[in-house]
């Protein structure tokens, strides 16, 4: 009983001492802490999960007070202001000149068509072209004079990064090549092009103090990749829930011929061996030819035109919405309106995507594979199947379809689970405890 008591007591203190920490880092006399968050791309440009990750990081500790802003090394339009965007003023976007990029991706094409042919290289040319953002960056940058310098691991930034020699360095490891070099479902993928990445990335770890990952699977695979000696957490990437939830929705059901209650499956997929692009086809058509019910499908982003013309000829009960590129809030809306997902990704990190459906109230269908059970309770929010097979997300979705009464029930227990999961001020706490004491 003592023991117990005891422990309780310690713990109680622990957070006691975590709460004073924070309540001292955000007092008047710790805000002139500056804290430069370097990102890829951020929206409206955003093209990936990182950039969404960052930009909501940024975001969030400036909503604490902290001084806080973004670095961009990725954006297409360099050194551009981007209209209706919150603190567009402490967002500073730099990028390659486009001929220079140009360049480097074709000198990559030819080098790896000679010493490995048929094999996809990417990694390592991003780090190079990646480079020339941070290049155009740095001034910038070191005008700002940040104390903390938050990296991604994309593209390795810390290789490149002027950094002040006082500031600290902290990573967040959302990328790992080696997790995607020879896995056969993944794609013809170099090995050699991740060995000369994770290379390149060991350096730019040496200057490196912290690391966290966004889920257990990624933790996993830096344990495993990385010649790292400092402390490495999983810590979520965080989402401004309530600015999604503020969105509303608009129901593509009426572009389709579809009646408002009939059922829409949503798949937030990109066309990517990684994303599962090579099973949207097979899951469509599987899913078409067992049910006799009025479905449409949702497709996000852009696609293939070998995915459409292997969409053509369903039945007429079937329908397929492909709007192209959307904004986020278009894409937000459109989603909200979905009956539930799928989300054949094979090994994804921790997708944001699969993260804003949650949030949405959309249950999702999904792989247990990468981070995905960091996001899926299955039963709760969505389903999981350890089995890697379009079959599994076919029947999954066809009972769905069929049982009305077990789709409404899953639904509404999705809405409950995001309103008491993925709170973002629970988050940037955990990231604020981590990354800013001692700086």
């Amino acid at each position: 009983m003592f023991i117990v008591s005891l422990h309780k007591d310690v713990n109680q203190i622990a957070k006691k001492n975590e709460a004073s920490r924070r309540k001292d880092i955000l007092t008047n006399k710790n805000r002139s802490v500056r804290i430069g968050v370097i990102s890829d791309t951020a929206p409206p440009q955003s093209e990936g999960g990182i950039g969404s990750a960052h930009y909501n990081l940024y975001r969030a500790l400036r909503s604490k007070g902290l001084n806080a802003e973004l670095f961009l090394f990725f954006h297409r339009d360099s050194g551009r202001a981007v209209p209706d965007i919150p603190d567009e003023e402490t967002i500073h976007r730099f990028g390659p000149p486009p001929w220079l990029r140009k360049l480097l991706l074709n000198l990559n094409k030819v080098v790896f068509q000679l010493i490995a042919p048929g094999q996809t290289a990417w990694n390592t040319v991003d780090i190079f072209i990646s480079g020339l953002g941070i290049r155009r960056m740095n001034s910038t940058l070191r005008r700002f004079s940040p104390d903390l310098i938050i990296v991604p691991d994309h593209g390795a930034p810390g290789l490149w990064i002027h950094k002040p020699k006082r500031a600290v360095m902290h990573l967040i490891s959302h990328h790992n090549p080696k997790r995607f070099s020879g896995e056969p479902l993944l794609g013809n993928n170099s090995q050699l092009d991740a060995d000369l990445a994770v290379w390149l990335e060991n350096k730019a770890l040496r200057r490196v103090q912290k690391v966290s990952c966004p889920s257990r699977h990624m933790k996993m695979w830096f344990d495993k990749t990385y010649q790292f000696s400092g402390e490495v957490r999983v810590i979520p990437n965080l989402i401004l829930k309530k600015e999604i939830q503020e969105i509303p929705a608009v129901d593509p059901r009426a572009l389709l011929g579809q009646s408002t209650d009939s059922i829409l499956i949503g798949i937030p997929s990109g066309q990517t061996a990684v994303k599962g692009s090579h099973l949207i086809a097979q899951i469509v058509r599987g899913i078409a030819e067992k049910v006799i019910e009025q479905i449409g499908f949702f497709l996000a982003g852009e696609v293939d035109p070998a995915l459409t013309v292997s969409l053509g000829q369903l039945p007429k009960n079937v329908t397929v919405h492909t709007p192209g590129r959307l904004s986020h809030d278009e894409f937000i809306a459109s989603f909200k309106s979905c009956s539930f997902g799928i989300f054949p990704s094979l090994r994804d990190n921790y997708s944001m995507a699969l993260l804003e459906a949650v949030v949405c109230g959309v249950p999702m269908i999904a792989f247990d594979t990468g981070g995905n059970a960091d996001i899926i309770r299955h039963g709760e929010n969505g389903l999981l199947f350890a089995d890697i097979s379009s079959q599994a997300l076919i029947d999954a979705s066809v009972e769905l379809i069929r049982d009305a009464k077990a789709l409404n029930s899953l639904r509404e227990k999705t809405s409950q689970y995001a309103d008491t999961h993925f709170d973002s001020d629970q988050i940037i706490n955990q990231y604020i405890d981590y990354f800013l004491p001692n700086i």
